[in-house]
């Protein structure tokens, strides 16, 4: 962490202009991000740095809720970071930066070229050591502690909780929607020790936005809205906490405005209209996931296709799709998936009694799906966010 600070340092040495909001979770990360810069926006130029894309690399830099432009990004990287990068791995070998940590240095280098006065970064993994902890910033937010990474973080929720709440910082606001009284109570904790205040957004706030949503909006949330899965509800008021504490002249009416208009890619994302993709590859959020679709689509049968990635262990999240589908395709992913014949093992193993096939090719399952498809069903593509590139990236 400190050796990239030192390149900030080195290419900012009268300090980063635009002041930043680190962004920590299981889930909600990039959703609360694109909440944060909408929001922002409402009172000067703001932006958002995300992982991980699902299309285009452009997807991690976001301006005023707008993907930064490949000549924008290329131009950065020839004239700015690539140079500084080369240079210091010739000069120091073993601090070659990584790719996440050149990322970070290239939403930077945009957003002080793009006069970005306020920027939410999200973190990869973890908190406490993810390379996003070198950064300088106003706020810091959890959205809640789940199972991801258990690898990596720890087996045991405290040890995931404590390593998520590692984002504080001394005197610095800390804003989190998480429930689970462990985390809070751990939370609390760090907080204490480190010095920084803690804000906790609960039950209530959610309550009151969607009171205000329905005051003053008509409809309340559009249907193509990021706003439209209820379970987003919760990132929104995290949000709208965070703008409040730090720039409390902002209009709650027109940041509301601005949420109801965001979207995000891989989020709830309509693809056609029968079609909709959903990132959701850990157990807490395909179980908020499952519970959307079957509050969306009450009179419509689902097909869902699944690829799984990594180390997620299906017998933890099939049951929750399992209630919300008519049927369910097992597919695979190009890079970390599971095997899918594996994985309809497992399923198998669980008892689940939803018609469960198997093919491998993710293309060839989405034809499958729509062959099966009738009149009213729809089709819903989650798991992996490989596997989704894979099914509707056309480039």
């Amino acid at each position: 962490l400190e050796l990239l600070r030192r390149s900030i340092r080195a290419l900012w040495p009268d300090g980063h202009p635009t002041r930043l909001i680190h962004v920590a979770g299981t889930g909600g990360k990039g959703s609360t991000c694109r909440f944060l810069e909408v929001g922002l926006a409402t009172l000067g130029r703001a932006g958002a740095f995300m992982s991980p894309h699902i299309f285009d690399y452009r997807e991690r830099f976001s301006i005023d809720g707008e993907f930064a432009s490949r000549e924008a990004i290329t131009d950065a990287w020839e004239t700015t970071v690539k140079p500084y990068c080369v240079q210091l791995a010739l000069d120091e070998p073993r601090h070659a930066h990584s790719f996440l940590e050149t990322s970070i240095l290239l939403a930077l280098t945009l957003f002080d070229r793009f006069g970005v006065g306020w920027a939410a970064m999200e973190t990869g993994v973890g908190g406490r050591y993810d390379q996003t902890r070198a950064l300088e910033v106003e706020a810091t937010l959890l959205t809640n502690v789940g199972s991801d990474h258990a690898h990596m973080l720890g087996r045991e929720h405290w040890q995931r909780a404590l390593d998520k709440a590692g984002i504080a910082r001394p005197g610095v606001p800390f804003l989190t929607s998480a429930e689970d009284p462990e985390t809070l109570t751990i939370v609390a904790d760090v907080c204490d020790a480190v010095g920084a205040p803690l804000n906790i957004v609960g039950q209530a706030d959610v309550d009151a936005l969607n009171a205000q949503l329905a005051t003053w909006f008509d409809p309340p949330v559009p249907d193509d809205s990021l706003l439209s899965a209820r379970y987003q509800r919760w990132n929104a008021a995290l949000a709208l906490a965070a703008i409040r504490e730090l720039r409390p002249e902002a209009e709650t009416q027109r940041v509301l405005g601005a949420f109801r208009r965001a979207q995000l890619l891989g989020r709830f994302w309509q693809v056609d209209a029968h079609t909709y993709a959903d990132i959701a590859h850990n157990t807490e959020k395909i179980a908020a996931l499952a519970e959307e679709i079957e509050r969306r689509f009450i009179q419509q049968e689902r097909i869902l296709i699944v690829g799984m990635s990594g180390r997620r262990v299906p017998y933890e999240v099939f049951p929750a799709l399992a209630r919300a589908a008519k049927s369910i395709i097992v597919t695979g992913a190009s890079f970390k998936g599971q095997d899918p014949n594996e994985v309809r093992r497992q399923i198998e193993a669980i008892g689940i009694d939803t018609p469960t096939l198997v093919i491998a090719e993710p293309r060839q399952a989405l034809e499958l799906a729509n062959a099966m498809r009738l009149e009213d069903d729809v089709i819903i593509l989650t798991g992996s966010t490989y596997m989704i590139e894979q099914v509707l990236n056309p480039d």
